[in-house]
């Protein structure tokens, strides 16, 4: 398990439209990301969770991440919220473990 307390940056926290760049990166991966924000927890691959933590900002929040690619989760999701929730960045970062997924799978069939 790996978590990271932060604050956010960006001017209107955590709104329908990051939490939805949020997911996207977020379905990327294995592991479980929780964001938790006083004590009320929301999976990161829930809109509505998301949206239910109302984020504001300058409000502070922790990233949980468990699971077997639980350092790269907590990476990508950092990453995400220090770009302001860039779509550009969602983009590269879902590319990118995209192309990691079809590695692995190719690798997988060589070896069969």
């Amino acid at each position: 398990m790996q978590s990271l307390h932060m604050k956010i940056e960006n001017s209107q926290g955590i709104t329908s439209r990051a939490a939805a760049l949020l997911v996207q990166v977020a379905s990327k991966f294995k592991s479980l990301i929780l964001i938790e924000k006083d004590e009320k927890r929301a999976n990161a691959k829930s809109i509505m969770g998301l949206m239910s933590l109302m984020v504001d900002y300058g409000d502070e929040v922790t990233i949980i991440t468990d699971g077997e690619d639980e350092k790269e989760a907590l990476e990508a999701v950092l990453k995400l919220i220090q770009s302001d929730f860039s779509e550009q960045v969602a983009d590269e970062i879902t590319q990118q473990e995209t192309k990691k997924e079809n590695q692995k799978e190719n690798d997988e069939d060589n070896n069969e």
